[in-house]
């Protein structure tokens, strides 16, 4: 394929995919949910063929978007029509997906973007994965992701963001049981809600409450223990019996129930239910080496070399010099070859090797 044509084919992917069915906000979702978890999936995606065009310069055909849409989604039905809506000339795809529990609907919405499912007889929730990045703005609007994706194109963006404000933007699910709560519209039937998605931030949380009840079993957490020290990042979930109210993060509220947290802190959080129960957990994530003074590694002295040790993030938990315990302070003046291993509580480990002459 022409240099320009893998261009231009990628940008309308980046415009039908992230404005449309990368980020939850399509044209209109129709969910059905079954008892079993089971269900199924539709949405239909509209665009302006004028921007489609604007986009691509008309060089991306039906059955390349077909293909495309076809991989990153197998177990669809893909249609693809020329319609007008509303007046204007559109491009209309149309996906029909099934899914057999709420483990494969989540599977199909990570296609989307990263969520987080819960379906129970109590509750039904749909909230972003809470990944907090050092030094960015997580909350980034479809315009930022648009803005970074077009690069300089101002022409283009005008238009994307001109269509995006025109999009009807809903996501409907019918439930197997009678709504009693939910931060939707319920339906006529009382088992429908219906979100409508611009008058929601990009990432909130979707809920419906199907019966409240007496539990006052506080929310568990899994991925990591009250107390202890990580090296890597640490995928915490919240599994509660009633429907979350709130996770606190360090004294920041977050919609999710599912947390990747990757950098270095200590942290304090607390998941609150709608009845009240409460549970809370602290934990240190260190992912940097303890820090040693007085020797090099693969350096060789001529005199007496004092060792120390320390270790910001969680502490020291055992240093060695060639298999003996030692502490900070260390003075070391006999000739020979030594090895010093110093571990922190994360179980981050230092090795220096020196030799004394």
């Amino acid at each position: 394929m022409p240099q320009k044509t893998k261009k231009n084919l990628s940008l309308v992917l980046v415009i039908a995919l992230i404005c449309m069915l990368l980020t939850g906000c399509s044209d209109i979702t129709e969910i059905t949910l079954n008892e079993n978890g089971a269900g199924s999936y539709k949405e239909t995606v509209t665009m302006s063929k004028n921007l489609l065009d604007t986009a691509t310069g008309g060089m991306v055909t039906d059955d390349t978007m077909k293909n495309y849409l076809q991989n990153m989604y197998p177990q669809a039905e893909i249609a693809i029509s020329d319609e007008a809506v509303n007046g204007t000339d559109s491009k209309v795809i149309h996906a029909d997906m099934k899914f057999k529990n709420t483990s494969e609907f989540q599977q199909i919405l990570s296609n989307r973007d990263m969520f987080s499912v819960k379906f129970t007889k109590n509750y039904f929730s749909r909230s972003p994965i809470y990944m907090p990045v050092e030094g960015e703005d997580t909350g980034s609007s479809i315009s930022d992701d648009l803005q970074t994706a077009i690069g300089s194109n101002n022409a283009l963006l005008e238009a994307v963001s001109s269509e995006l404000k025109n999009l009807q933007v809903k996501m409907t699910i019918t439930f197997p049981y009678p709504v009693t709560a939910t931060n939707g519209a319920v339906q006529e039937d009382g088992k429908t809600v219906e979100w409508n998605m611009q008058n929601m931030e990009d990432r909130s949380r979707l809920y419906a409450v199907f019966q409240e009840t007496n539990s006052l079993k506080a929310p568990q957490f899994t991925g990591a223990a009250d107390g202890k020290y990580y090296n890597t990042g640490v995928t915490l979930k919240a599994e509660s019996e009633n429907l979350l109210d709130y996770i606190d993060v360090d004294g920041q509220k977050v919609e999710s129930d599912y947390l990747f947290l990757s950098e270095e802190s200590a942290y304090h959080i607390t998941a609150a239910d709608i009845n009240g129960n409460v549970s809370q957990i602290s934990f240190r994530i260190d992912t940097t080496k303890p820090s040693v003074s007085g020797v090099v590694n693969g350096k060789t002295y001529k005199s007496a070399r004092t060792i120390r040790f320390s270790d910001k993030g969680s502490g020291i938990k055992k240093a060695s010099l060639n298999g003996t315990a030692i502490k900070s302070g260390k003075t070391v003046s006999k000739k020979g070859t030594y090895t010093l291993a110093v571990t922190d509580k994360a179980g981050n480990k230092k090795t220096v090797k020196f030799k004394i002459k």
